[in-house]
């Protein structure tokens, strides 16, 4: 970066690198979330609920131990043991996962995303599949072993108890990927990455506004003028008109001097001798 201080008027100048950055990030955002497979989210939620041997344990105790069993079902999802138990449920499940268990838990691990919220024991579930009834019927899948066979994982017995409390819910449109806002995430990107180039770096790309230049840089010469008198100026023409009447008269009338190498004119020694009388005359 020069030493040059960048205001926001000289980034502006930049309007057609921010411009074409900005639509070509959005171009690529949008055919590539275009190209990508459309799925379907099914949502469920749930809701950890234990009970109480005492009525002595205060509402902060119940509310960590709530957390706590969160925290267990939310990773307990994404293993092996809960993977087969789906696959084993009464539901229209997704079938073809690869036979390699690393493959087949990078697929599931896609396939789902659990959140829970803290300090309420609420855990919310998203299964995404390119087929609508897929999802949901995992979905549902999900939902019942939680409900249905929650205490092999908890460990808590009858006093902890799993419910369903929403869903699922699937909307009739695929949701993944998101078009629009993948489109404007990629133009916002473009526009900032624009930003950043003609701040930093105003001189790559030839991107630097060109200068004003004049439109005549040439410099003309005058010559100096010398302002003469009238008198001078009588004295001028007087002096030209001796002149060229002596140069129309003479015939060559011009001697040589050997011992002064010279010549001798006669008419021209006259000649000066009328201007010198004539200048002083006119004094």
């Amino acid at each position: 970066m020069n030493n040059e201080t960048i205001t926001i008027k000289d980034i502006m100048e930049r309007w057609r690198l921010i411009v074409l950055s900005t639509i070509v990030f959005a171009l690529l955002a949008f055919i590539i979330s275009a190209m990508l497979p459309a799925k379907y989210q099914s949502d469920i939620s749930v809701i950890v609920v234990q009970k109480q041997a005492t009525e002595k344990v205060d509402a902060f105790s119940a509310t960590k131990s709530a957390e706590f069993l969160s925290n267990i079902f939310t990773r307990v999802i994404y293993t092996t043991s809960f993977f087969n138990a789906v696959q084993d449920a009464p539901f229209d499940v997704k079938r073809n996962f690869s036979v390699d268990p690393e493959e087949r838990k990078k697929e599931w691990d896609a396939e789902i995303a659990v959140k829970k919220i803290n300090n309420t024991g609420i855990i919310n579930i998203s299964v995404f599949d390119e087929s609508r009834k897929t999802a949901e019927e995992t979905a549902k899948a999900i939902a019942y072993i939680l409900t249905t066979k929650g205490e092999e994982y908890h460990g808590g017995g009858e006093r902890v108890t799993v419910r369903l409390i929403d869903g699922p819910n699937t909307p009739l449109r695929p949701t993944v990927p998101n078009i629009p806002t993948n489109t404007v995430v990629g133009a916002l990107f473009g526009f900032i990455v624009a930003l950043i180039i003609a701040y930093f770096f105003p001189n790559a790309l030839c991107l630097a506004p060109k200068k004003k230049t004049q439109k005549n840089n040439t410099v003309e010469l005058y010559e100096p003028v010398t302002v003469v008198s009238q008198e001078n100026q009588k004295e001028d023409v007087a002096d030209d008109n001796v002149i060229d009447d002596h140069f129309k008269n003479v015939k060559g009338s011009i001697e040589f001097d050997a011992e002064s190498e010279t010549y001798n004119d006669p008419e021209i020694d006259e000649l000066h001798n009328k201007i010198s009388n004539f200048s002083k005359s006119n004094a």
